[in-house]
């Protein structure tokens, strides 16, 4: 069976993802009391079983002090203003709501989450998913197969650190010392999914560099995370807008670890996203 903990911020989505995992027959409980986790895990038997544990538990959260029973924690997060915005549209009292439904709340929320997260195996950053697409994730990962052979299962990201850093990632990897396509006209509409773009990037000596090196290193801190228990591993490559740079990189990169035996998902945050300038 696999046992997880889904935990995060007020507005972060925690209902939103309990009710996805619901519909997909799952053993779910909302705020479940710290000292009935292991007995949760044993009455849920051979099934996959989901438990909300969040600041709601107040004090108590202290008895898990890391320890988490052998489950998957799962944390979701998002960006300050996001959720102050969400928030505000909520009827549900914040665990905090002494300090206002602001910027207090949350910043004392996550000191008091800030346990769990570090105990996280992953983090979702809700702040532009819909809730459908939210829901979609959280089952992928809560269903998905144990990882294979190498024991990680490898997500690796790209991004735009001009719309901020990437929440998700366990490692950010800047690849902003490659020649930008952006000031090449013929390319700028384009994106690191076009052949014209890629062609361009692997063009550049430090491309093949930067993938060759990660990989290997990738490779070798794989093999440690998997020796202290770790199954998720997120990289995230930087560029400046996330549309043309890490894009190639992060398929280069997501292509050899496949080739060394991993399992390797791909998520381009920002490829989408227009730039202001064009």
């Amino acid at each position: 069976m696999s046992l997880w903990i889904v935990t995060g911020l007020s507005g972060a989505g925690k209902a939103t993802a309990l009710a996805g995992l619901e519909k997909a027959d799952l053993a779910c409980v909302d705020n479940l009391p710290v000292g009935l986790l292991a007995a949760f895990a044993e009455q849920a038997g051979d099934g996959d079983a989901v438990a909300v544990i969040d600041a709601r538990q107040g004090e108590a959260l202290a008895q898990l002090d890391g320890d988490v029973s052998g489950a998957e924690v799962l944390f979701l997060d998002a960006r300050d203003d996001v959720l102050v915005q969400r928030l505000g549209n909520s009827t549900r009292p914040h665990p905090f709501e002494a300090l206002g439904r602001g910027l207090a709340a949350i910043a004392a929320e996550r000191t008091a989450l800030a346990p769990l997260r570090v105990a996280a195996d992953v983090v979702i950053d809700t702040s532009d998913l819909t809730p459908r697409e939210l829901q979609q994730r959280v089952r992928d990962l809560v269903q998905a197969e144990p990882p294979g052979t190498r024991g990680v299962a490898v997500t690796v990201s790209s991004f735009g650190y001009k719309h901020g850093l990437q929440l998700e990632a366990d490692w950010v990897v800047d690849a902003r010392m490659i020649r930008n396509p952006f000031w090449e006209t013929r390319l700028r509409a384009l994106t690191g999914l076009d052949p014209a773009v890629r062609e361009f990037v692997l063009g550049e000596p430090e491309a093949h560099e930067l993938v060759r090196r990660l990989s290997e290193l990738l490779q070798w801190a794989a093999a440690r995370y998997a020796e202290h228990g770790r199954r998720y591993l997120h990289v995230a490559v930087g560029c400046t807008g996330g549309r043309h740079r890490s894009v190639v990189i992060s398929e280069e990169l997501a292509a050899s670890l496949r080739e060394a035996g991993f399992e390797v998902a791909v998520r381009h945050r920002d490829v989408l996203r227009a730039d202001p300038r064009e």
